[in-house]
């Protein structure tokens, strides 16, 4: 439960600075790619610090980490696309929904079932994820979807939620001795797809994308890291249900506390919804 529970902080503060970085910087791909160049490097620390050789690595081990970067990267792409034709607050709010297929997927794909207070916490965890994905009333109007953009949003949705799905999959089947290997050849490949990219649109970075690039970077390696760990201990619906909740309560009290934004009637309804699910996952079956 301790990785878990790191992985969330962990994230919530990736997500905390990708906003702090977002009203400071213009230049996506420069504040990506040094985010992943960051996590690349701790990642291959961590590998020449496990001893882990190379040529040890497998075919499965590489393809899993090739199509991991590449999904990481495509979700990073069709949210800014949508944020570009369907609005910020339309494409962000939807975005949650992605959370909802690992943990549907690791019931379907890897017989992991609930307990009974586990499925309950599962449904009002996808309650709370539906409250949190409908766009609010004062959403100004230039970031309503239209019928010709709308399309791009289950694309969205689909490649958030099969990123964070692959790291169960590699859990699921291959060796954890090559976890390492796995999270440097993920980060190794956003890196390398964010290169091409920065290049593409003659980006030049900035000293607020090196350094929000290498604080994301930093929360993006342990995050990684250390929700593979808990997987290895706790089914998959715990730590997926734990996660996407345990991320959306730090970033609500984070934003209220030391931001000082003030919460609606439906966001504190998501959070009680959010704290009941958080309870059922951990009784005990």
């Amino acid at each position: 439960m301790l990785f878990l529970l790191l992985a969330t902080i962990a994230s919530a503060g990736n997500a905390l600075t990708m906003k702090f970085a977002g009203s400071r910087s213009e230049n996506r791909w420069a504040l990506l790619l040094f985010n992943y160049l960051t996590a690349t490097v701790l990642s291959a620390l961590s590998a020449v610090r496990s001893g882990l050789a190379v040529g040890e690595v497998g075919t499965r081990v590489c393809a899993l980490g090739l199509i991991t970067g590449v999904l990481f990267i495509a979700t990073f792409a069709l949210l800014q696309l949508n944020v570009r034709v369907n609005g910020a607050t339309v494409s962000s709010s939807l975005f949650r929904m992605g959370a909802v297929i690992p943990m549907a997927l690791s019931i379907v794909l890897f017989d992991e079932y609930p307990t009974l207070a586990g499925a309950g916490g599962i449904a009002v965890a996808v309650m709370a994820t539906a409250l949190l994905s409908i766009p609010s009333d004062t959403a100004p109007q230039s970031d309503q979807p239209t019928s010709a953009t709308r399309g791009f949003l289950v694309p969205m949705v689909l490649a958030g939620g099969l990123a964070d799905t692959m790291p169960k999959v590699f859990e699921a089947t291959s060796n954890p001795a090559y976890e390492e290997a796995f999270i440097l050849i993920t980060f190794a490949t956003a890196f390398t797809v964010c290169l091409v990219m920065l290049l593409r649109a003659h980006e030049r970075p900035q000293g607020v994308d090196i350094a929000c690039g290498a604080m994301l970077g930093v929360f993006n390696f342990f995050s990684t890291d250390l929700m593979l760990r808990a997987l290895m201990e706790l089914p998959a619906y715990v730590v997926y249900t734990g996660f996407s909740m345990g991320v959306v309560l730090l970033t609500y009290a984070a934003n209220a506390l030391v931001m000082h934004e003030k919460l609606t009637r439906r966001d504190n309804v998501a959070i009680a919804l959010v704290i009941l699910a958080l309870v059922l996952i951990n009784l005990p079956g």
